[in-house]
């Protein structure tokens, strides 16, 4: 979906991109990936590799959660069990759920489907709300104010340069890390229900929610609060108070995890931040706005690609996301070639040089204009 989209904003412009600027990059990019995928025996979605990767983090986090249960470990043991649970989830998700979501992990709507929403009721977060928040907003538009859901204008940190400075922004690179924490949090018991009642979000409009989503939206948070809270409460020889405390230490790692892994990927100092004409034109076509607005870190890293599920190759997974993360350690190049070809800029950091980058660009957009 190339665009064409309405905002979020007052005028409720269509947002369109330029066809073909600069010219022939996006067909040469996807003739040279084609050309790829024809010389290799592989699928485009995934294969043994990703399928053992979700083998291995499953049979973790069953491992943790039964060793919580039975053993009943107290202390610190008790504590690394329950990171271990809560990391395994997440990775699970992270590294099979996303392809499922993108329709690439069996290859089947139906089997990806169910596996995509089962997985992230894991973590806690509704895997329909976030699918169409992140297929239906995010990939069309990154970094554009009103179109993509993930830099939504909010009172407490400032991510774009197209939002408004406010005083306590100059301090956000200090004071983040303390909001990360909460993400998961945010998202489970603040996030979900706020946007079920949604009937527009960033650039979709009327959004109507099918009667079985709603149902599956309270059966998988109630499945949900019963396996991460309510079974340890029934079953572990702790206080009440010891458990959510439990709880809140698993979901703050998991959440700094997560934004580890992702936060540079778009909010970078080498990221761009498109900001509409007053015709609702962007200066670039599809291709090249998603080029510009990711940093890759370690893309083609094996050990990277094993945790981060493909996050880490970003440009790729935003220029062919019909293809699994198995793919991205060989397009990358390909696409780092083509952008040199036409005398684009590909951007590519190490992981702490994209964390890194990410703290000077808030730190950056909290100073005074």
């Amino acid at each position: 979906m190339d665009g064409d989209q309405t905002t979020g904003g007052a005028l409720a412009r269509r947002i369109r991109f330029t066809p073909s600027q600069p010219e022939g990059f996006r067909a040469a990019l996807n003739a040279r990936v084609t050309e790829y995928l024809k010389g290799t025996s592989l699928s485009r979605v995934a294969g043994p590799g990703i399928y053992a990767k979700g083998f291995f983090y499953g049979c973790a986090a069953i491992a943790a959660y039964t060793s919580l249960l039975f053993i009943q470990p107290g202390g610190m043991v008790g504590l690394l069990l329950a990171a271990l649970y809560g990391l395994s989830v997440l990775l699970l998700a992270i590294n099979v759920s996303h392809d499922a979501a993108h329709r690439v992990l069996t290859g089947h709507r139906r089997a990806d489907a169910a596996i995509h929403r089962i997985l992230f009721a894991a973590v806690g977060v509704d895997g329909h709300l976030w699918q169409l928040r992140h297929n239906g907003s995010h990939h069309i538009f990154p970094n554009v104010n009103g179109c993509d859901i993930d830099i939504d204008e909010n009172p407490l940190i400032r991510l774009s340069p197209n939002h408004a400075r406010k005083a306590h922004h100059r301090v956000q690179h200090l004071y983040a890390p303390f909001l990360y924490m909460a993400t998961l949090l945010h998202s489970v018991f603040w996030g979900d229900p706020v946007y079920l009642r949604k009937t527009a979000l960033a650039n979709m409009r009327n959004i109507r929610h099918r009667r079985r989503d709603i149902m599956w939206f309270f059966i998988c948070k109630a499945v949900y609060l019963a396996v991460t809270i309510g079974v340890p409460l029934a079953v572990l020889p702790f206080a009440w108070w010891e458990v959510l405390l439990g709880y809140a230490f698993m979901t703050a790692l998991m959440s700094l995890v997560f934004i580890a892994l992702l936060v540079g990927t778009h909010f970078s100092d080498e990221a761009v931040f498109p900001h509409p004409g007053l015709d609702g034109d962007l200066d670039t076509d599809w291709a090249v706005h998603q080029l510009t607005t990711t940093l890759d870190w370690r893309p083609t890293s094996w050990l990277a690609l094993a945790i981060a599920g493909g996050a880490n190759a970003h440009a790729a997974h935003h220029l062919f996301p019909y293809l699994s993360h198995r793919h991205y350690a060989a397009v990358t190049p390909i696409i780092r070639a083509t952008a040199r070809d036409f005398g684009l800029p590909y951007h590519e950091a190490s992981f702490s040089g994209m964390v890194a980058s990410h703290f000077r660009h808030l730190k950056r957009l909290g100073a005074r204009d």
